[in-house]
C-alpha cells in the first residue's frame, strides 16, 4: 500500500515529504512525479512506509495539515487503472454512433437522462431527429426554427415557419 499526498506546494522536495512522514515510522520510498514535457513538478506524491500499520496512521494524524502554508490531502492511494471508467458515446454521451440511444441524433444520445438539449445556438430550437412532436408540426427529419420571443426584435424575415415554409411565402 501507499499514500497518495496531494495539494502539494510545487517548491516542496522529496525530504520535506519523507521528513513530515518519518515522525510516523521509516519512510521506504518517496517519489515526486514530474511533467512529461516540462520536468516541473505535479503538485502531488506517493509515499511508502514499511508497515501498513504505519500508513494508516500517518494518513489519520496528517489529513488536513500544511506543509508550506498549503492544507494536504492525504488518502490511501489507489492502483494505477483502478478508477471508475467513464461511459463513451459521441457528442451526446451514451448511445452509440448515429441514432443510437433513445431519440437520436449525430453522436447518440439524444434526449436521454439528461431532458431535452438545445443546439448551443442561442436563440434556436433544435429539432433534429426525433427532437420535434407531431402536434407542433414537426416531421421527422432536421429543422431549426428561430424561437419565438427570443432576441431579434420582432423581426422574423427570412425564418421557416412551423410547416417547413417561409413566412410570406405562396406555393
Amino acid at each position: 500500500m501507499s499514500i497518495f499526498v496531494g495539494n502539494l506546494p510545487f517548491r516542496a522536495e522529496q525530504e520535506d515529504v519523507v521528513e513530515l512522514f518519518s515522525p510516523f515510522g521509516d519512510v521506504v520510498n518517496c517519489s515526486l512525479p514530474l511533467e512529461r514535457d516540462t520536468g516541473r513538478k505535479r503538485g502531488f506524491a506517493f509515499v511508502e512506509m514499511a508497515d501498513p500499520e504505519m500508513e494508516a496512521r500517518a494518513i489519520e494524524a496528517l489529513q488536513g495539515a500544511e506543509l508550506m502554508g498549503r492544507p494536504l490531502r492525504i488518502n490511501r492511494a489507489e492502483p494505477r487503472g483502478s478508477a471508475p471508467r467513464r461511459p463513451s458515446g459521441g457528442y451526446g454521451g451514451g448511445g452509440s454512433g448515429y441514432g443510437g440511444g433513445e431519440g437520436g441524433g449525430q453522436g447518440g444520445g439524444g434526449h436521454g437522462a439528461g431532458g431535452p438539449r438545445g443546439s448551443g445556438a442561442r436563440g434556436w430550437e433544435d429539432r433534429s431527429y426525433g427532437g420535434g412532436t407531431p402536434e407542433a408540426g414537426f416531421e421527422a427529419g432536421r429543422t431549426r426554427r428561430r424561437r419565438s420571443g427570443g432576441a431579434g426584435g420582432g423581426f422574423d424575415g427570412g425564418f421557416q415557419d412551423s410547416d417547413g415554409g417561409y413566412p410570406g411565402a405562396e406555393g
